[in-house]
């Protein structure tokens, strides 16, 4: 194993982990998901509290908190580079609601600062720690999560990440003087093992594909993801008693198409699940059905369920507005872990031509013909949207400000070679998807707001030295626009 590379709980600290944005954690996205399953969430309007354990650089928290200002925002994390890059970052940005805290999980516990929060998540840590961490984190929520007060926890399960258990161990267990070397000498034996006829990839005819997506992805992600010595998927049955053991009730998935049965599991399986009257086996046979590999959970303290007038009133409240990826009005195709599923062209087509008109509140598009007052059937097609990332819900109110100066920030160390992979987009309350070709636009238009047409074309020309297709552009704007920049 590579030397000096772990913490003294057998983390991975070798490499700082990469910038990263995950939508499902965002206030809004949990509080909408929950309330389409009929739950009440926390009054995110009327000021709370947002916890972060296992933080990493912040980027993800930093733009949470500059989309959210009425939020307070709390990032924990056991790295001190992590937590000083995150700090920075905030600084540069001029974001006021949010702090950082550099602490082991079990000595944060110990040290009794647990602020009553309204929100606890974890994305990336839990099933990458020791036992006793994750005891820590299952006190942690029990003490300070408020009643009602939800907690997101992804973690990877199984059966879908049970393959790469002995491939982890390859790929940890390289004498290397450093990291990179380390995953070269490991996807190398790999390689050797699958092109000579290594049962695993004969018996699992995906595994070759999955280890070639993993070979993609950042040095960084991938050592934290693989070399930390408590690498283990978890089984969801388990993870929904331990938290039901700390007062927290499973409501469902912030995957939005997970809670959706008919379109995320195979049809020849449905009835056997529906019939598994356990709860917690009844996800396990979910997991099964669909070989999921990782999972996004969503725990309430003390589950708060909505009468039905209660349910279709915040049903009704909610505005939505089409993100710029949607596709145009017509026949759409969801591509999921069970496999493409069709979305009925008499569904989305009306839906995807109302919110290009303008965003639209779940009442007004529940008076359009294709839905003829059925709101199980729009709520399910929103959802589906939602997830494929198409429409997102609107805020109540935005504060445009706090996420143009981080979206500076963002643009301008995408110049230096380190990019984020999202915008502060303060009318979501979110970030929307940024690729490198989105920030050198946002950096031209932030230094100079009339630039449009063949003179930001040009602009870019002498930025990038090289010409940029006009639809690639034109997408590039669109992007900057929403999220305010343009």
């Amino acid at each position: 194993m590579i030397g000096g590379s772990m913490d003294f709980s057998g983390y991975y600290s070798g490499l700082a982990y990469p910038a990263m944005f995950h939508r499902e954690l965002t206030p809004l996205w949990l509080t909408t998901t929950v309330e389409s399953l009929g739950f009440r969430p926390p009054d995110i309007d009327a000021g709370y509290t947002w916890c972060e354990l296992g933080c990493g650089p912040g980027s993800g928290l930093s733009i949470a908190a500059a989309a959210n200002p009425g939020g307070r925002f709390i990032g924990v994390d056991v790295a001190p580079a992590h937590v000083a890059t995150a700090r920075r970052l905030a600084a540069r940005a001029g974001l006021a609601n949010i702090e950082f805290h550099q602490a082991d999980f079990a000595d944060w516990l110990a040290a009794g600062h647990l602020p009553p929060c309204d929100f606890i998540v974890l994305h990336g840590v839990f099933s990458w720690i020791a036992p006793e961490k994750q005891r820590a984190v299952l006190e942690i929520v029990r003490r300070s999560l408020k009643p009602g007060g939800l907690c997101y926890l992804a973690y990877m399960s199984h059966p879908g990440a049970a393959p790469l258990l002995s491939l982890q161990q390859l790929l940890a267990g390289q004498p290397a003087a450093d990291a990179e070397a380390a995953l070269h000498a490991g996807f190398s034996l790999l390689d050797r093992l699958a092109a000579g006829g290594a049962g695993q990839f004969v018996e699992i005819p995906g595994l070759a594909a999955q280890v070639e997506r993993l070979r993609r992805q950042s040095a960084g992600y991938l050592a934290h993801e693989f070399f930390s010595a408590h690498w283990q998927p978890l089984h969801a049955s388990a993870v929904i008693r331990a938290l039901a053991a700390v007062a927290c009730d499973y409501l469902g998935s912030a995957t939005p198409l997970e809670n959706i049965d008919a379109v995320s599991l195979p049809l020849g399986v449905q009835g056997a699940i529906r019939d598994i009257a356990e709860p917690a086996l009844r996800e396990v046979a979910k997991d099964v059905a669909r070989n999921q590999s990782q999972r996004r959970d969503i725990y309430q303290h003390g589950r708060l369920r909505l009468t039905e007038a209660e349910h279709r009133a915040a049903l009704s409240r909610r505005r939505w507005c089409l993100l710029p990826a949607a596709p145009a009005p017509g026949a759409v195709r969801l591509e999921t872990r069970i496999g493409p599923v069709d979305g009925a062209e008499a569904v989305f087509a009306p839906l995807l031509a109302s919110l290009a008109e303008a965003p639209k509140s779940f009442a007004e598009l529940l008076e359009l013909p294709a839905f003829s007052g059925n709101g199980g059937v729009l709520n399910q097609a929103l959802q589906m949207m939602l997830w494929a990332g198409w429409v997102h819900p609107l805020q109540a109110t935005a504060d445009l400000a706090a996420c143009r100066r981080l979206n500076r920030v963002i643009a301008a160390d995408a110049r230096l070679g380190h990019e984020m992979p999202a915008l502060a987009a303060a009318t979501i309350g979110s970030g929307v998807p940024a690729k490198p070709l989105d920030l050198a636009v946002c950096h031209l238009l932030q230094a100079s707001p009339q630039l449009a047409g063949e003179a930001l074309a040009d602009a870019l020309q002498r930025q990038l030295g090289s010409a940029v297709e006009p639809a690639l552009l034109a997408a590039a704007v669109q992007t900057c626009r929403f999220a305010g920049e343009a």
